[in-house]
């Protein structure tokens, strides 16, 4: 009696943990969340989801914007494509992908949110292409 009372329990205590959740924390692909937030977000929802900080113990969000250059070049806020072009570099050299592929990749991203940011603009679009020849040629 004592036996199958017992493994009443244990099946009655497996099917609720299926209906009602295991309660156990799903495994984040972090490479993928970082190549999500890199790659198939638009600027201004990566900049939002930047604003949250999540996964912080996981990715790192530090930024000095851009770096030695204007934020704000003739008044075009390029700060956010920093943000992102910094996000790229350090996540992947965290996550061991760092390599130039990924530094070639992720450079390009940088060039196609500053020209957004340009929005046709060509005086900010030639301003981009020299952001974009910098850290082509010393982004590390």
């Amino acid at each position: 009696m004592r036996k199958v009372l017992t493994s009443t329990l244990v099946t009655l205590a497996a099917v609720f943990g299926l209906l009602a959740g295991s309660g156990v924390a799903q495994a984040v692909d972090i490479r993928a969340v970082t190549d999500d937030y890199l790659f198939s977000k638009s600027l201004s929802q990566f900049s939002s989801i930047r604003g949250q900080r999540p996964y912080n113990g996981q990715l790192d969000w530090s930024s000095d914007a851009c770096s030695w250059s204007p934020d704000k070049p003739v008044g075009f806020n390029f700060a956010p494509g920093c943000h992102r072009h910094d996000f790229g570099y350090r996540n992947y050299k965290k996550q061991g992908r760092w390599n130039a592929d990924a530094k070639a990749r992720i450079d390009s991203k940088f060039k196609a949110d500053l020209y957004g940011i340009c929005k046709g603009n060509w005086a900010c679009n030639r301003i981009a292409d020299v952001y974009y020849a910098a850290v082509r040629r010393w982004g590390t």
